[in-house]
């Protein structure tokens, strides 16, 4: 399966890996900004089959290279930044650097993801959508999020397919990044919402920032999980932190 992607802007590469919803398309808040001077590709997660995280870490390579974003800077984005943990600690000559927005090496959370996966295996994908739409307003959004980028994130999640829905649960069940961190050599800024609703941001941030060797911590006060859709975030103020000489090591 060859995964489609597309490219806008021109300029240094930069590559958007998404959440769970895997749609690819939530990164638009900060495209108009950063594609000014930045050549950005975003691409969907495979929807279609039962898949390891493996096959997600290839895919992303491929698009790097077919892109010929090679030494992009990488933002992954809650699951998203589960698989570009995952892909960095493969494909090193990837990655020039890396933005970890709310995400983890190891969820936490064992019985809850238990659960879901269960759950979501045998329940109607109708009755799994609705209920996910039930829970946005509390665990993913913020005051921040203007109604209109609500309705967004709703309209473009509302048809995500079932099957690789529930392969990534099962990946995120599954997986655990934390021995490895310390593997990962690319200078990486490590950011959390601190009233994340869905996911202990600030908790798995700090643990990365300690065990990633050129890592640094960025917390933002009262944003929530769907930071990339905040109107205080601005992506492109943090790489100008990523400038900084402390991560010219």
């Amino acid at each position: 399966m060859k995964i489609q992607y597309r490219v806008q802007g021109k300029g240094e590469p930069f590559v958007y890996v998404p959440g769970l919803e895997g749609t690819g398309k939530l990164f638009y808040k900060q495209m108009a900004d950063l594609e000014r001077d930045h050549r950005i590709i975003t691409f969907p997660l495979r929807g279609e089959g039962r898949y390891e995280m493996q096959t997600l870490v290839d895919d992303l390579a491929f698009v790097v290279r077919d892109a010929g974003a090679e030494g992009a800077t990488v933002l992954g984005e809650s699951f998203g930044g589960l698989l570009t943990m995952a892909a960095a600690l493969q494909f090193p000559e990837l990655f020039k650097r890396l933005i970890l927005v709310n995400t983890f090496p190891f969820f936490t959370e064992r019985a809850r993801i238990k659960f879901g996966v269960a759950i979501y295996s045998i329940l109607p994908y109708a009755l799994v959508r609705a209920y996910r739409r039930r829970r946005a307003g509390t665990e993913l959004f913020d005051a921040d999020i203007a109604d209109e980028d609500r309705q967004f994130f709703r309209e473009h999640t509302r048809s995500v397919p079932y099957e690789g829905y529930l392969s990534r649960l099962r990946i995120i069940r599954d997986l655990d990044l934390r021995e490895r961190l310390s593997e990962i050599k690319a200078p990486t800024l490590v950011v959390a919402g601190t009233i994340d609703g869905l996911i202990d941001s600030v908790g798995a941030a700090t643990m990365i920032a300690a065990r990633i060797p050129n890592a640094r911590l960025k917390l933002l006060e009262g944003t929530g999980h769907c930071a990339l859709l905040s109107s205080r975030v601005q992506v492109r103020d943090w790489l100008k932190e990523l400038d900084a000489p402390e991560f010219q090591r």
